[in-house]
């Protein structure tokens, strides 16, 4: 894929230092990424290569890239000492709490529970690129490929939102989703039965009506044709629409939406600055639950009412075959996926 090749390109070349992170004290966008050792494949790089590769000076310059590695032992990340890395990201994280933290958080790793650590993790990066004051904090996990020039079409996304939301508040901008969640799902069964029935109904009285008006078409609709067309051909032709896929039948219209519902998962997601501590906060009181990131963020958006956006199709794909979660994880994370991404050129 062209994209993967650029992206490699781009940190062979951050290698040999001809890549300078931003310098500025009060940059535009944290841009946050969270990483974890996988046993085999370590997609870091690629996910780095993609989100610079491609940006002028002047948008280098307006992101505090911070890369947490997100292990009570991070030499354990095979990407720690890699010399690249110092030279693209503006601050190299690890854990620095007290011995009592720690020793929870080691806890949790070998225990394997992961959602426990996932909680505590995506707060600590948040919390320090509220540090760093940016308009904006984005969170990215290290299993993502960003599309070139996906800064530019972010930035126009989020003024947008600006535009549209004023002095509402709003909680993200989704970077990324997978279309499966977006099929024909069980609790909107009676909206289904709705058009399904307004179907019959038209075709049944479009038929009598014309039937009725029209002498030379009465020979032509006796009554069992009527009902072959009503009772079987409907049926087949409603059924072979729904075989065929709400994505495909009912695609998302393309450019900025609003995404409160089905929206899936939590591999990139720009806040505003401003919301971001109390989203810290409904994370906080999550860790100790059995609940992941994404699930605690769309449950408070809900109690909250707060609007969610997306850009369609996404900024990011999800490559990430390998789950950090280990590999009893891997066949779910090959399902998260977008389509319409690879629409890409």
């Amino acid at each position: 894929m062209r994209r993967e090749s650029q992206a490699d390109a781009f940190i062979l070349a951050a290698n040999r230092s001809t890549y300078q992170p931003s310098s500025q004290l009060s940059p535009s966008i944290c841009l946050g990424i969270a990483t974890i050792a996988r046993t085999k494949e370590q997609y870091l790089r690629r996910t780095i290569g993609s989100l610079l590769q491609g940006l002028s000076d002047e948008q280098q310059h307006t992101i505090f890239l911070a890369v947490f590695f997100a292990q009570t032992d991070p030499s354990r990340h095979p990407i720690y000492n890699e010399p690249w890395l110092k030279d693209v990201a503006d601050e190299i994280m690890r854990y620095h709490v007290s011995d009592e933290t720690l020793a929870r958080l080691h806890s949790f790793e070998e225990s394997h529970q992961f959602w426990n650590k996932s909680m505590f993790d995506y707060e600590y990066l948040l919390k320090r690129c509220v540090a760093t004051r940016s308009d904006w904090i984005m969170i990215v996990e290290d299993d993502v490929l960003a599309k070139e020039g996906w800064y530019t079409e972010a930035m126009d996304a989020l003024e947008d939102i600006q535009r549209r939301m004023k002095n509402h508040e709003w909680l993200y901008l989704r970077l990324f989703y997978t279309e499966k969640l977006f099929g024909w799902n069980s609790e909107e069964w009676p909206q289904y039965l709705g058009w399904s029935t307004l179907a019959f109904v038209v075709t049944a009285t479009t038929l009598l009506i014309s039937r009725s008006h029209f002498r030379r078409l009465r020979k032509h609709l006796p009554n069992a044709s009527i009902v072959s067309v009503c009772f079987f051909c409907l049926p087949a032709t409603i059924l072979l629409y729904f075989m065929a896929g709400r994505v495909s039948m009912q695609p998302l219209p393309a450019g900025l939406q609003r995404m409160e519902k089905f929206g899936c998962c939590s591999q990139g997601l720009i806040f505003p600055r401003r919301i971001v501590p109390q989203a810290m906060d409904a994370v906080k009181h999550a860790t100790n639950q059995r609940y992941y990131v994404d699930m605690t963020l769309e449950s408070w958006a809900n109690a909250k009412d707060l609007p969610r956006f997306a850009l369609v199709p996404p900024l990011l794909q999800h490559v990430g075959s390998k789950s950090s979660k280990g590999s009893q994880f891997d066949e779910g994370a090959n399902s998260i996926w977008n389509f319409a991404f690879e629409n890409y050129v």
